[in-house]
């Protein structure tokens, strides 16, 4: 069976910083994260405009580093990793600035995972504290999913349904998360998978993020991400 519907997410100091558990809601404490720029305004409004470009090949750029309870976030060999350490622990790391409408670009690698693939990885978009926001996501075992998180939930405005554009297991695809006014988009590997509307969040951070439903760790290498505006 698929992962729930609800995720608890965690508490975060500084920016955007957190833990939970699908089945069973709990709350984890997580360290101030070191090497974060502070939030930045979101610029011009030009259609198409270039926001934010990083193959992290600098690792002073800006992107959240940290190691967590639940997980790892960080710049590694020119890319950026976000790691779970399993037991439904949602890990992101986050670009530090402010945007509204975006669209999110990136590469992103399974690395390692469970035995049966059961995680989920992908973008985010208007994150705000806390966790709360967008989450268009995919997983190893072939699915995908647009979630919401509010206060301590994550809930699904797309239910997880399965797709074979999805390449499982350790191997890469690329993801593009819109949003874009109430209305939220999900393509993969150049086709699209998923779309939904919700009105509640109009602006916030940027994120990269991984979570692991099993005992064992969840590692995904993203590259290349590129956030510009619809």
């Amino acid at each position: 069976m698929k992962r729930s519907g609800l995720v608890a997410l965690g508490a975060m100091a500084l920016l955007i910083l957190a833990c939970s558990l699908p089945f069973a809601p709990t709350v984890e404490d997580r360290t101030e994260p070191s090497g974060v720029d502070s939030r930045g305004s979101s610029g011009g409004s030009a259609t198409g405009e270039r926001l934010l470009e990083d193959d992290f090949s600098d690792p002073a750029s800006g992107w959240e580093v940290g190691e967590y309870e639940g997980g790892t976030v960080g710049y590694l060999s020119n890319i950026y990793q976000v790691e779970s350490i399993g037991d439904g622990n949602v890990m992101w790391g986050v670009a530090g600035k402010v945007f509204d409408d975006v669209v999110i670009e990136v590469n992103a690698t399974q690395f390692s995972a469970p035995d049966n693939d059961n995680n989920d990885y992908g973008v985010a978009c208007r994150i705000q504290d806390e966790g709360a926001g967008y989450y268009l996501l995919i997983s190893g075992d072939g699915y995908y999913s647009i979630m919401k998180a509010v206060g301590d939930e994550r809930d699904p405005l797309v239910d997880w349904t399965e797709s074979d554009v999805i390449i499982r297991g350790n191997g890469s695809n690329d993801i593009r998360g819109t949003c874009d006014g109430s209305s939220l988009t999900l393509e993969v590997n150049g086709q699209q998978l998923a779309s939904a509307t919700d009105s509640e969040f109009v602006s916030g951070d940027v994120a990269l993020t991984a979570t692991s439903y099993e005992d064992a760790s969840t590692q995904i290498y993203f590259d290349d991400v590129r956030v510009r505006r619809p």
